[in-house]
């Protein structure tokens, strides 16, 4: 079994909760299907490779950090490209993130730069022969729809909270890469992020969350 790739998401320099569970699927995935190693790839500011090891909490073998001091804020062209990169130079089956703004965001920029093909919002996945298979909710949630992936590498995406973060704990290998664009010359740049709800906790992140009506 080839190793998958994970885009470890961050906010700043701490993981956001959908890398875990893009993490523990890919851990799933590759134990399931026979073997191999789960990579994870960290773009961000400096300092933002200190993560590395709670990643290994959560199964990855490798870490890969790409830092550079122009992404404070999050440079979509340049971690596609890195996200991309990597993905070139590694071999891998699979490319897996999170279905957040993020991972929505880059999903399909990755898997244009790599001319593969993508299974989006998916709550389960898994090999089957040459094929990845993976469920994918519709109309509305109304139905599960099962997809066949076919092709040497496939971008595949998360649904947040599909998956329960588990513990896998590795000591994960780390290694380091230059970012594969220059954040100066992005066509689309961030200037500031305003965080709203001070002091709240982001819905996305919640452990628990409580919803009534009728």
């Amino acid at each position: 079994m080839p190793n998958v790739l994970v885009f470890a998401e961050t906010r700043g320099t701490a993981l956001r909760k959908v890398a875990l569970e893009a993490t523990t699927a890919a851990r799933a995935f590759v134990d399931a299907a026979g073997g191999g190693e789960v990579h994870a790839l960290v773009v961000g500011p400096p300092g933002v490779g200190a993560v590395a090891e709670q990643l290994g909490q959560y199964g990855a073998d490798v870490v890969v950090t790409a830092e550079h001091a122009g992404l404070a804020n999050f440079d979509r062209e340049v971690v596609a490209s890195t996200i991309a990169a990597r993905a070139k130079a590694g071999g891998y089956r699979a490319v897996i993130t999170g279905f957040s703004a993020q991972g929505r965001d880059v999903g399909p920029r990755v898997a244009a730069k790599l001319d593969a093909p993508i299974a989006a919002d998916v709550t389960e996945l898994k090999v089957a022969g040459d094929s990845i298979v993976v469920k994918h909710p519709a109309y509305a949630n109304k139905v599960s729809a099962t997809l066949e992936v076919k092709g040497p590498l496939a971008v595949v995406s998360v649904r947040p909270s599909a998956v329960t973060p588990s513990a896998a704990a590795r000591t994960p290998r780390t290694e380091q890469m230059a970012v594969a664009a220059d954040p100066g010359a992005s066509k689309v740049v961030v200037k500031e992020m305003l965080e709203g709800g001070k002091g709240k906790i982001d819905l996305g992140e919640a452990p628990v969350s409580v919803a009534g009506g009728r």
